[in-house]
Parts: C-alpha cells; structure tokens; sequence
C-alpha cells in the first residue's frame, strides 16, 4: 500500500532526476553568471533557507515523529490532497524549465543569449518558479502534516520575491519595452 510519505519520495525523485537533467542542459554554453550581482545579504540567505528547507523535508519524511512540535493532524483527504497538489506543483516547475530552455539559470543575471519567455507557465505569471516554491511548501506541509514546511519554503520565496526586483532589471535591460509590456500584462506571482 502506498502512503503518503512513499507517495512525496517517489514524486519527488523523478522531480529531481528531470530538474537536474534541465539544470545539466542549461549549463551547456559555460558562460560565467555572476552570482553576487542579487547581493551577498540574498545569494546566501537564499540558499541556505532553500537548503534548511531541503534538509528538513528529508527528516521529515525519514522520522516525522522527531517533530512533534511541528506535527499538524489532518484528515487523511488533506493529507491526500498535499500528496496531489505535490505532484501537480512538480508539473508547473518542469513545464517551468522546459519552457525556459537555455536560459534557465540559478541568479538574477540573464545570459547573453537569452531569449524572451512568455509561453508556458510564463504566459499566467512572471515568476513561476517563486509561485512554484511556494504551492510546494503548502503541499508538503498538507501532505506531512506539518506547518514547519510551509514556513521554510515561505522563507524561500520571500528571498525569491526581495531579489525579484533586481532580477526584473536585468530583463529590462536584455529586453526592453517587451519585457515592460509583459511586465503590465502578467502578474508577478499570481496570475
């Protein structure tokens, strides 16, 4: 019988193997991306709330009883539905990726080749990786039963948001009036 912990494990390895996989491609063209230009306070904040978030996910699903502070009891459709929205929220980032292509890059900094996005996920938001980070807190935090996710990723995607500003910068000046036109026309989180 699967459960719900099983079910997030599986999930979340075919995930990674085809998030890794986008991250490999786009690494392709070896150019240098200056990863300080979203500033030292965000570049590390960021990633070490997205590793906090990782690591405590992964002893969650190893020994959810060694937080029992954190513990939330749900009904097993909550639960369920934590375990769907997961997988769901798995599909909008890789249909993230694969509409980034080429350009998909871990910073602010937009690489010399990139080309202008405004289809897939693209097309409702402008940052649906952020928007992603956050449904996947919430679903994790449904289907573990706990609050102490949802508050990690929260952490995440509020790094995610300060540096967004930056980041729209960099498009800006890759992209122009385009980019101020889509900037009008699509939200920055949410549709």
């Amino acid at each position: 019988m699967i459960t719900p912990r099983t079910a997030i494990v599986g999930i979340g390895v075919a995930f990674f193997a085809a998030a890794i996989s986008y991250r490999v491609r786009s690494q392709q063209s070896r150019e240098p991306l200056d990863r300080t230009k979203e500033g030292w306070p965000i570049l590390i904040g960021l990633r070490l709330a997205g590793l906090a978030s990782l690591v405590l996910t992964a002893m969650l699903l190893l020994n959810p009883a060694q937080f029992p502070w954190a513990a939330l009891t749900l009904s097993p459709g909550a639960v369920w539905t934590g375990v769907v929205a997961f997988a769901v929220t798995d599909l909008w980032l890789l249909w993230m990726f694969h509409s980034l292509g080429l350009n998909l890059t871990d910073t602010v900094v937009t690489r010399a080749n990139a080309t202008f996005v405004d289809s897939g996920p693209y097309r409702y938001v402008r940052n649906p990786m952020y928007t992603g980070v956050m449904m996947m807190g919430i679903s994790l935090g449904l289907a573990l039963q706990t609050w102490i996710l949802p508050l990690g990723f929260a952490t995440v995607f509020t790094f995610m948001a300060i540096r967004t500003r930056i980041e729209e910068r960099y498009l800006i000046d890759a992209f122009g009036d385009r980019y101020r036109e889509y900037m009008k026309r699509t939200g920055r989180f949410l549709p």
